[in-house]
Parts: structure tokens; sequence; C-alpha cells
């Protein structure tokens, strides 16, 4: 949601609750363990059904009609760099969820791994929306067409809109943290000293990291150039500040001190 419509509705909700509305007092009224309600984007953009012939699994990637497809679609929508780069995040994820000793969801964290960049890509992108939302959104698309329960649905939504947002992910189900630590391991070298060398050497062996620091800067500002304003107060504002001549990058400080509140 950006800025403006995060306004409008923050607005909306407030006024209703200061009134007593039908809509603060139905909140009220909820029960808590109900199945959650997910709220959906406006414009809904479709997650096609990858073809029979990219369906087809990489060495130690569970086997499973879903990680199939979801294979598919890295093949069909993303790139080269982005396959080899979520294979990656997938195995860092999977050694980091191995040494922690906890049960985890081998295949739902595939998924989120294969999904988590989809929002990159121009037939996941979506015109507002965080990139990270956007690939989010993708995948509980994907996930409910195959009758999947919403309490997974909603665990891998958090884990790819939350995977480039540090201080969460640790509080959250483990699969979660398993693939923000992933994705920071192969995109910032977070972790790269102590992960075992036999591991990270056959991995990246099989899925080379070709020019990848120079390539996925590159790779996410293609993906949310048309969209500079969905990165503001997020990592991935360093990234418009360096591609984009005379960029002013956003001053949380400076925006409370502006409030149009006076002081009391």
């Amino acid at each position: 949601m950006n800025r403006r419509l995060f306004i409008k509705n923050s607005t909306t909700a407030a006024g209703a609750i200061a009134v007593g509305s039908q809509l603060s007092q139905s909140a009220f009224g909820q029960v808590p363990d109900a199945e959650p309600t997910f709220r959906r984007p406006k414009v809904i953009l479709p997650v096609p059904t990858p073809s029979l012939q990219t369906q087809h699994v990489q060495p130690g990637v569970p086997e499973s009609k879903l990680t199939r497809e979801a294979t598919g679609l890295l093949r069909e929508f993303s790139t080269p760099l982005l396959f080899n780069h979520s294979h990656r995040a997938f195995f860092w994820a999977n050694e980091f969820g191995r040494q922690s000793g906890e049960k985890f969801d081998v295949e739902l964290l595939f998924i989120c791994a294969a999904f988590h960049d989809l929002g990159l890509t121009k037939k996941f992108s979506s015109e507002s929306d965080r990139f990270e939302v956007d690939s989010a959104n993708a995948v509980r698309q994907f996930l409910e067409h195959h009758g999947v329960p919403n309490m997974r649905i909603q665990t891998a939504w958090d884990a790819i809109s939350l995977h480039t947002t540090p201080g969460i992910a640790a509080y959250k189900p483990i699969e979660v943290e398993l693939l923000y630590n992933g994705v920071a391991l192969d995109s910032l070298g977070i972790g790269y000293e102590t992960f075992p060398a036999d591991v990270r050497d056959k991995v990246v062996a099989q899925y080379p990291r070709v020019n990848f620091k120079e390539d996925i800067a590159k790779a996410f500002f293609d993906g949310f150039s048309h969209k500079p304003e969905s990165t503001v107060y997020t990592c991935n504002e360093d990234i418009c500040s360096h591609f984009i001549r005379g960029y002013r990058h956003s001053n949380f400080y400076d925006q409370v001190t502006n409030s149009p509140f006076p002081n009391s």
C-alpha cells in the first residue's frame, strides 16, 4: 500500500473507531482463533500454470506437485540470475534449518524461495506495491489454487513479504526466519564465515554466481524503477539512490518534524 492509500485508509479506520461505528464493534467481536481473512490487492495479477515441460525440480529439491509447478514458474517467467539465486537461497535456508534441529516445512520453504523475487519480473509486478508484496501475493494465489490451508499460506506470505526486512522474521514461524537468513547469506554474505564450506562450494558450483553482485542490483532496479516510491524507507531505496541521478533519499526524521500537527 502506498503512503497515499495508507493515509486514506488509516483516516477512515480511525474515524470509524472514534464514533463507535459498526466497523469497530465488529472488530471487537471477532473470534481470536478464526481463520484469517486475507486482504487482497485491487488488481490481481494471475499466476498461470507452467507448461509440463518446465515442471521438473532440481536435485536436492523436495519432489511434489507444488514444487514442480513453482520450479516451472521460475523457469518460464524468471531469469537465469534469479533462478540460480532462488535455488541457492533455498539450499542455504535448508542448511540453516538442519542446523537448528527444529522441524520445518521444507516443501513450503522451497516454494517461498522460488517465489520470493518473482515480484521483480514484469509478469508479477504491480503498479504501486513493493516487489516483496507482489511476490507474496503471487504465492498466496498459487497456494490457494492448490487448496493449501490458510495457515501455511500466511506463513509463506509473511516469509516473502518480510524477506528484506530485518528484526522481525526471528519472531515468526521458522520458515519465515529461514528464508530471511537464506536470502541474507546469498545477497549480502551474512553468515558466510560460519556456513559449512563444503555445502557452500557444492551449491555455488551447481548454481554459479556469475557477475552476481552487479547483476542482482540491476535486477532489483529493473523490478521497481517504474515505482521508486514503493521503496521508501526500505533497503531498496539505496538501489534507487545508486541508479537514479539526483534521487533524494527519504528522511523519516524530517517527515516527523514537518508534520502539519502543531506541537502541544
